[in-house]
């Protein structure tokens, strides 16, 4: 199996980071990031990243592998032996066609983590990748709290322990996103109870949570749930973050966060890909007023992947008869148009 080399980056984080917008703080600390469009057929390979209504691909991750538009992809896999989720990896040289996908006749993309510690629950989820001193560090949710793997080939991954973050009064944590700072601290957003908070740490491997408001004696979250705006895209609750950092041409640190945004419809509840952010390493983020990406599919669990001309965002979504889900992608700046893709790698 070949095992592509692994990128390491300031920042480099699950979801990734966008280019380098032109005029330094020019701009509100939630704009430019998308919009985003979906990917065309004479672009991506079967309409969609990944589709298979057996493995029903979930909660995808990305990292970069250092050259052009080369990543590996992680996400949650249904394993139909065990009857629970599981953490599977794929790699792609255009960011689009992957080791494993339903076209690719014959491969599969291998399994790399699996419940095996007294503290989780059957199943794994939501994984958040990223590259640390030469190797690769995958947090996942389980039962409720944050747990950490580490990898010196992106293949073979062992636990660290117990979790690295757990449940509290505030309920559950249902998914999270890791990233790197530039003074070399681990940032981490959260999911939990339908709003987003934020823990710090300065090995990544135990987490302190920090308030958006010290002020106040109460827990509070970096984001809510949006509150009049027309139309509405996120007023019932947030989820699902995706941190990714950078600094500006001006120096300064901007924190960006695309998230899940749910809101009421006439179908019940829909979901959206929305975008916060905010100057330096404290505070709440200010919401950008609409979704970056709504394309009606219940699209949800953002990860972004950049390049030199652009970002691929990943979203898991309903499959075309809403029976399954799979792993769909989208472009920006959407005036870009992609080149046909690659010849599928022979590993992942």
């Amino acid at each position: 199996m070949n095992k592509p080399l692994l990128f390491l980056a300031l920042g480099a984080v699950a979801c990734s980071t966008l280019a380098e917008t032109a005029g330094g703080d020019s701009n509100l600390p939630s704009s430019g990031v998308g919009p985003f469009r979906k990917l065309t057929g004479e672009e991506v390979r079967g309409a969609v990243v990944l589709d298979d209504k057996t493995l029903d691909y979930r909660a995808p991750s990305a990292l970069p592998l250092g050259s052009g538009m080369a990543d590996a992809l992680y996400f949650v896999v249904h394993d139909s032996a065990s009857g629970h989720d599981v953490i599977a990896r794929s790699r792609a040289t255009d960011g689009r066609s992957f080791y494993g996908a339903v076209q690719d006749v014959g491969h599969h993309p291998p399994t790399v983590l699996v419940s095996d510690q007294a503290w989780e629950g059957p199943d794994l989820g939501h994984p958040s990748v990223l590259a640390v001193a030469g190797g690769v560090w995958l947090y996942y949710a389980s039962n409720g709290a944050i747990g950490l793997a580490k990898s010196s080939d992106g293949f073979a991954f062992t636990k660290t322990g117990g979790p690295v973050l757990a449940a509290d009064a505030l309920g559950p944590i249902d998914s999270a996103s890791v990233a790197i700072l530039p003074d070399g601290t681990f940032d981490l957003m959260l999911a939990q109870g339908g709003a987003i908070y934020e823990a710090t740490s300065a090995d990544g491997s135990a987490f302190t949570r920090v308030d958006a408001d010290p002020t106040t004696p109460a827990m509070d979250p970096v984001l809510v749930a949006g509150q009049g705006e027309s139309p509405p895209f996120d007023t019932l609750g947030v989820a699902d973050p995706c941190l990714s950092p950078r600094t500006t041409e001006a120096g300064r640190l901007q924190i960006r966060v695309l998230y899940t945004g749910y809101a009421p419809s006439e179908a019940g509840v829909q979901s959206s890909i929305g975008f916060a952010a905010r100057y330096g390493t404290s505070g709440a983020l200010e919401r950008a007023s609409g979704p970056v990406y709504a394309i009606g599919k219940h699209e949800s669990a953002p990860s972004l992947f950049p390049w030199q001309d652009g970002s691929l965002l990943y979203v898991e979504q309903d499959s075309t008869d809403a029976t399954y889900r799979q792993i769909g992608g989208a472009v920006a700046p959407a005036t870009l148009t992609l080149s046909h893709p690659d010849p599928y790698p022979d590993s992942p």
